[in-house]
């Protein structure tokens, strides 16, 4: 996992931090606008592929954000149900079929991956090094976490996350599933703190979440030992 210490998605992550405190900077009242920076907007969605690169972004709470205008975008790889922040303006124009058009000027791809079923066997390889988290919120496609640890700041060292179920102990048959958030920081050295944002596809475990069960979700912290996450599903 190439680790998000760059400037611009730090301070997203810390934005993704504090929905949890306040609504933010709303370009409408029913919008998922995490917050502004000078004349823009930034927001976290998905990216939805149309048809060949003609795609739109599915904001966290359903509502559709259309890029009408990309002219600022060079190089951006489309990717179908990609999560990622996106730096907007809106457009007056509207677009039918979506609740917003914006002119987008920077998209920053979230690492995306699957929920883990962690065998007893690779429990050494996934780790359990120590890890913060700051916010945690559940779509209804993703986990998302919003995660601090300490690194060295050499690019030659890598640092993995997953979420996994745990095969070793049983699933409770009810209640909250458990899951663990998993950290391996491959020995490297703890010289500064780092933040950055994950997201976990929910499509593996969906079986387990169709009696509506929320989620529990274990870290080992910085600090505080192993602590337990309580997240209700939306």
């Amino acid at each position: 996992m190439k680790r998000h210490t760059t400037s611009l998605l730090a301070r997203l992550a810390l934005c993704a931090l504090a929905l949890t405190l306040t609504l933010g900077s709303c370009w409408k009242d029913d919008a998922y606008i995490i917050g502004s920076n000078g004349d823009l907007l930034f927001a976290i969605g998905t990216v939805r592929v149309i048809e060949g690169q003609d795609y739109y972004f599915e904001l966290d709470e359903g509502s559709k954000l259309y890029p009408g205008d990309t002219t600022a975008i060079r190089g951006y790889a489309v990717v179908d149900n990609q999560r990622a922040f996106v730096y907007f303006s809106p457009m007056d124009e509207a677009m039918p079929g979506y609740e917003y058009n914006a002119s987008v000027q920077h998209i920053e791809n979230i690492l995306t991956k699957d929920i883990h079923r962690m065998k007893p066997a690779e429990a050494d390889s996934i780790g359990d090094d120590r890890i913060d988290v700051d916010n945690i919120w559940l779509t209804k496609d993703y986990v998302n976490i919003v995660y601090r640890f300490y690194h060295s700041n050499n690019p030659d060292k890598k640092h993995m996350l997953n979420l996994v179920v745990n095969d070793s102990a049983p699933l409770p048959a009810d209640g909250p599933l458990p899951l663990e958030f998993r950290h391996n920081a491959y020995g490297d050295t703890p010289l500064q703190g780092g933040t950055g944002i994950v997201s976990f596809r929910l499509d593996s475990v969906r079986g387990l979440l169709e009696t509506g069960r929320d989620v529990r979700i274990r870290v080992h912290t910085l600090y505080n030992g192993v602590k337990y996450f309580d997240i209700p599903r939306p």
